[in-house]
Order: C-alpha cells, then sequence, then structure tokens
C-alpha cells in the first residue's frame, strides 16, 4: 500500500543530464495577472529557475523533454523556517538583548552582524541540507 504524501508538482523542460542529476528549467508564475499594484511591484515571484532533480532508475529522458518534478511540501516549509523565521527570531532576540548593554545603533548592527554568521553556516552544510530539499521526477 502506497502513502499519500502531499506534494508540489510543476513541469518544465529538461535542460541538461548530469551521471546523478537533471537540470530542469522550471517557469514560476505569480499571480500578478490580477493584482491592482502589478505595476509599481518589485516581486521577484515569475521567472525561470533551474533546479536539480535525482535521476530516476525508470525514467528515460533526453535535453528538451518536458517532465513534471515534485517536491515534498513540508521540505517547503522546513526551507521558509531555515530561511525566514530562523533568521528572524536570531535577529529580534540579538537586537532585544543587545539594546540593554549597548547604544541604538551598535544594537542595530550587531543585530543585522549576527546574520551574516548565520547565513554563512547554511551556505557551509548546503550539501547536507540536499538531503531534505529534494526534487523527483513524477
Amino acid at each position: 500500500m502506497e502513502k499519500n504524501v502531499d506534494c508540489v508538482i510543476k513541469s518544465g523542460v529538461v535542460e541538461s543530464i548530469g551521471t546523478d542529476h537533471i537540470k530542469v528549467k522550471i517557469n514560476n508564475q505569480s499571480a500578478c495577472s490580477m493584482c491592482y499594484s502589478k505595476g509599481v511591484c518589485t516581486s521577484l515571484g515569475s521567472g525561470q529557475r533551474t533546479v536539480d532533480v535525482e535521476k530516476s532508475k525508470t525514467a528515460a529522458v533526453e535535453p528538451g523533454d518536458v517532465v513534471d518534478i515534485q517536491m515534498i511540501s513540508s521540505s517547503g516549509w522546513l526551507a521558509v523556517l531555515f530561511g525566514y523565521v530562523f533568521p528572524f527570531i536570531l535577529l529580534i532576540t540579538t537586537l532585544l538583548v543587545s539594546s540593554a548593554f549597548f547604544p541604538e545603533l551598535v544594537s542595530a548592527l550587531l543585530a543585522l552582524g549576527i546574520l551574516v554568521p548565520y547565513f554563512f553556516i547554511l551556505y557551509a552544510f548546503r550539501h547536507r541540507m540536499k538531503r531534505y530539499f529534494r526534487f523527483t521526477m513524477k
């Protein structure tokens, strides 16, 4: 019996094929067409992105083929936590604690400066984190 897992599915075009991964170009579509402020918005929600997809042993694809790729939804939420929520908590906590000991300008610079090592650590562990953020072919 197959377990039903909530996934995000996108269509894309195979760009290149490597030994372990396939590069797939996907078009991100934003919901800007119905928005009233689309003329002044600087949203980065649309455009082309290239993602690495695990190479499936069963699927035979060639460059130029249209494929469906999927990612488990919980991985997306985990990415939001690491990319937005944890840095925000770190920033606010550093700002509140340091404001008790330093002037405002120094506290603000410390709060912003604490994000540099945080994102450097995320970058250093990017290969380990790829296990949790995987795209697969459907």
